[in-house]
């Protein structure tokens, strides 16, 4: 009987062990985590070591989509950055850098990198701080937090002027009523050498903390703007880690038996790299985000400072009276000078690269689709099929999503079909928002004035579908697949498992055509609506008010309306999306979107196209809704507008402050 309770001791013991150090064990892993992302960078950049890679991928690429590696592998490791900064201080030299919260990244990482004595980071702190809502907040404090001074603002301001943009859930956010994840979570990063200085500092942060905490998902990872994400997720830990919380392992970030790490898990790939949503493709900005995230934790763990206190750097000492009186504004009292940036439209002179996250996550490059302008005549195909041979044709490295226009001489099979532009179905909020998906609706020019979409069931036949398209789709390659025979038959290879293959290609071929419904341009474009079921009515418009005088685009009206105010009918159940997609259909306007909830560009006008804050914005009856337009159902008399902001939605209260001046 001892002998056994005395088993029985030892499982329950031996179990205990185990449930108490599984969290740790995988945080012990880390490491593992973080030198997957290397070597699978490593092996796409072809580099044989970090060194390598540093001096040629990011190098080449300096200004563009390098700047949170270099951040990250500065704080991890010894390398020599020199042709990394001299690259980038060329791309500073000869661009002109719009964004006040890229000039105050690029001035981090240069002092990451160790360009400690560039005079332009202390020029960039002196034009860019508070030049562009919180993020330039954020960004500054982080540079300021270095040992960097600037004459028109100290460390204490820069700290007062954040506190007094906490919103009264204890969150931050770029604009609105509701504290957002990413914006949270920066906001901490950036105040957290003052966590156990500064008592207003450390109540605030706790209190963030406990919005955080409140907001994580069951499977442990959070979800922003509706969607799901890495990115997300990555962000809350490198908060954490910051001020000295073990984020795998507290119990305030453990949901239904999830950590956080859970939560980043979700999104991992074989291959070592992230996708931005489950069962996503590699994604550029999230396999980034969770490398520095990675970095941020083993710091923790090995009692370094905070990812943004870079060690290049902590020879000169932060100094900060810690008997200062934070001068707190109440967040409805608090009024941003946020001027909207003035924005070029010539390419030489966009910034490159995705989402800033709206800098929402960390500067972001801004993917230049104005290089994707429509160059078919009305001919789409949109598809989710991608093949081998992949054709990249990015102007910067962003979306997992290879980017590329066919023409009709083009073979599909060596091209992957992906992030292109469609007139149909697409949706969403704006791409600076961390619901800034990765995956458009695709397209690819086939015979001309034909648009063809992937259905799930055959659709029913018009006559110029059945004559027009179809039939002369499947008949070609009928007649390829007996071609391919009698190929075969000449060259002697006549065995029957060849024949066999030819055969079953030809079919599976003919059998997908048959499923894809087909529609002429005509048939697609209808210039009316559905009414049947119709149980109210709502008013859309789109316009770009915000670009008129400001950018030469033919896509640009002069007084800025795309479309003016116009009544459309509704069923139960419409949504924002399903509006703006039938309307946009009924009135042959231009859209492209990702994932169904996120609107990339209306009228050839693209999310970050001008500057790291732009996009399209969705409001309804004069509120901006902080979920996707696709889960905000209307109501009979809702009234919706889509605007498109240069600076996440500041530039739209500006103007209507003006309007009623």
């Amino acid at each position: 009987m001892k002998l056994k309770q005395s088993i029985i001791t030892g499982i329950l013991i031996i179990s205990a062990i185990f449930q108490f150090s599984g969290i740790s064990a995988n945080a012990e892993n880390i490491s593992e985590y973080k030198d997957g992302i290397l070597s699978f960078q490593l092996s796409q950049s072809g580099s044989a070591n970090t060194q390598t890679w540093i001096d040629s991928e990011l190098t080449n690429n300096a200004g563009i989509s390098s700047e949170w590696y270099i951040l990250a592998l500065s704080q991890s490791g010894n390398y020599n950055f020199s042709t990394y900064t001299q690259a980038l201080n060329d791309y500073i030299m000869n661009n002109e850098i719009y964004s006040a919260s890229t000039r105050l990244k690029y001035a981090l990482v240069l002092a990451s990198a160790g360009e400690t004595n560039s005079p332009y980071i202390t020029e960039t702190l002196s034009n860019s701080i508070g030049q562009q809502g919180v993020m330039s907040w954020i960004y500054g404090l982080h540079v300021l937090n270095n040992g960097f001074s600037c004459e028109e603002y100290s460390v204490q301001d820069v700290i007062s002027q954040l506190l007094s943009m906490q919103l009264n859930d204890n969150g931050w956010a770029v604009m609105g009523s509701n504290g957002d994840i990413d914006v949270t979570a920066m906001a901490i990063q950036a105040l957290s050498p003052y966590y156990s200085t500064i008592p207003e500092v450390h109540q605030a942060i706790d209190n963030a903390v406990i919005f955080l905490s409140e907001r994580q998902k069951d499977y442990g990872g959070y979800a922003s703007f509706g969607t799901d994400n890495l990115e997300s997720t990555a962000q809350v830990v490198t908060a954490l880690s910051s001020i000295g919380i073990d984020s795998f392992s507290d119990e305030r970030f453990i949901k239904d038996g999830h950590t956080l790490l859970d939560g980043m898990n979700r999104y991992r790939l074989p291959d070592g790299s992230y996708s931005h949503i489950q069962d996503g493709e590699m994604n550029f900005l999230a396999t980034m985000q969770a490398f520095y995230t990675f970095v941020a934790y083993e710091r923790f763990q090995q009692g370094k400072s905070p990812l943004y206190v870079l060690d290049a750097v902590q020879s000169s000492e932060i100094i900060l009276d810690e008997t200062i009186i934070i001068e707190t504004v109440s967040p409805e009292n608090h009024s941003p000078a946020d001027a909207p940036e003035i924005i070029n439209n010539s390419p030489e002179n966009s910034e490159p690269i995705q989402q800033d996250d709206s800098e929402i996550m960390p500067e972001t490059e801004i993917v230049n689709v104005s290089t994707i302008a429509p160059t078919v005549s009305n001919s789409i195909i949109t598809t989710t099929a991608t093949t081998a041979n992949t054709s990249v044709s990015y102007s910067s490295l962003i979306t997992a999503t290879n980017t590329n226009i066919l023409n009709s001489s083009t073979i599909i099979t060596n091209t992957t079909l992906s992030t292109v532009i469609s007139s149909d179905l697409q949706s969403s909020h704006m791409s600076t928002f961390p619901t800034t998906a990765t995956e458009f609706s695709t397209i690819a020019v086939t015979s001309e004035n034909s648009i063809i979409s992937t259905s799930t069931a055959p659709a029913q036949n018009n006559d110029t579908e059945k004559i027009s398209v179809r039939m002369i789709v499947m008949l070609s390659m009928l007649g390829c697949g007996l071609l391919a025979s009698v190929i075969l038959f000449a060259l002697k290879k006549r065995s029957p498992k060849n024949f066999l293959f030819v055969g079953i290609v030809t079919a599976v071929g003919m059998s997908a055509v048959y499923f894809i419904r087909i529609q002429s341009a005509d048939d697609y474009y209808s210039d009316k609506f559905d009414t049947k079921d119709k149980q109210g009515i709502v008013t859309i418009s789109i316009r770009c008010d915000t670009l008129v005088g400001k950018a030469q685009s033919e896509y640009i009206p002069e007084d800025g309306i795309i479309l003016d105010v116009t009544e459309v009918p509704i069923t139960e159940g419409d949504t924002v999306y399903t509006v703006l997609t039938e309307t946009v259909q009924a009135y042959h306007i231009q859209m492209e979107h990702k994932n169904n909830s996120y609107i990339a560009g209306i009228n050839y006008l693209y999310e970050l196209q001008y500057g790291d804050l732009s996009g399209w914005m969705y409001r309804v009856n004069g509120e901006f809704p902080s979920v996707g337009c696709n889960e905000y159902q209307l109501k009979n008399g809702d009234c919706i507008e889509w605007l498109y902001t240069c600076n996440i939605g500041n530039d739209l209260t500006e103007e209507e402050s003006h309007a009623d001046d």
